[in-house]
Order: structure tokens, then sequence, then C-alpha cells
């Protein structure tokens, strides 16, 4: 019987759970957010936020720095955590997306609150793809159009040789008609 046991098991073992929990805490501290489970996600809450109160203390012994450390991975990482918590403004919050598409459980959003993500611009990037987007349809628009001509064009017998016939065949099939 589990009786005031208040541990969220997650279907999976202790050691799984806590390299789970551990990992999704350091792409919460390198990204600003992840995404995930709902019940994944209040787990991952109730870490953080110990981990952040850990932090918090005013005078951090060797033992806090070594857990936080262990939790973290890398220096990096450990330092851009402790610069966070100098923030006026800090904590966990929890957003329910939506539901995945696969199996329909529900999804939510784990934020740091006052986290600044630099956010790269992609705009340049994305109108690039757009006109190579628009090229490669111009020029499908041009074969279809040469495709159409070789229909209109037949031999003197009536039918159409078997090297323009697999022409428009393949053709056909690139184009996804």
């Amino acid at each position: 019987m589990y009786k005031r046991v208040h541990i969220k098991k997650l279907g999976k073992k202790k050691a799984h759970r806590e390299s789970m929990i551990r990992t999704q805490i350091r792409t919460l501290f390198s990204s600003g957010f992840i995404k995930t489970t709902t019940p994944k996600a209040k787990a991952v809450k109730s870490a953080a936020q110990s981990l952040l109160s850990n932090m918090d203390s005013k005078e951090i012994s060797l033992d806090t720095t070594r857990k936080i450390n262990r939790i973290l991975g890398n220096k990096k990482l450990v330092e851009k955590a402790f610069k966070y918590v100098k923030n006026e403004t800090y904590g966990v919050r929890i957003r329910k997306v939506g539901f995945r598409a696969g199996d329909n459980s529900e999804e939510s959003k784990v934020e740091l609150i006052g986290y600044d993500s630099k956010k790269k611009r992609k705009s340049d990037s994305k109108e690039k793809e757009i006109k190579e987007d628009v090229k490669k349809a111009e020029v499908g628009r041009k074969a279809n159009k040469d495709i159409d001509e070789k229909k209109v064009k037949k031999t003197g017998s009536g039918k159409s040789s078997k090297a323009e016939r697999k022409s428009t065949q393949i053709a056909r099939t690139r184009a996804g008609l």
C-alpha cells in the first residue's frame, strides 16, 4: 500500500524517472521552456521550484552548489541559472497547450517566468525559402505546359510513342497529379 507517498511515479523506475526529470530541467534552463505531458510537467515544475529555492538562499554552501552542478550538468548552465535567480521575478509556470496528435494525451508548456531567451530572427531565411519555392513552382508550371504540348502532338498513326508516354507518366508522378 502506498499511503502518504507523494511522489509522481510517472510509470517509470526511480533511476529512469530521476534522469528524465534532470534532463528536462537542463532543457528548461537552457531554452526557457519545454513542452511535455501534464503529469511530467507537474513533476518537472516541483523539481525546478525546489532547485530555484536552493539557489535563492543567501548563503550558498558547497553542498548545494554540488547538488546544482549534478542536476544542471555544466558550468555555463549553472552560471546562467544563478544569473536568472538574481532577477526580480522568477519562478516556474505551467500552461496547458492542448492535446497530442498521436495518443491524445494532454500537453503542457513549462516556462521559466521572466527568462530572457535570445530569439533568432528567421525572417530572412524564411523569405529565401519562399523565393525558392516560388521558383520551383514556376519551373513545375513550365514542365506541365511542355507535357500538355506533347500530348497534343501525336504521331501519324494516332498513338504516341513509348518514349513520349513514359516521359509524361514520369512527369505526372513528379508533379503529383
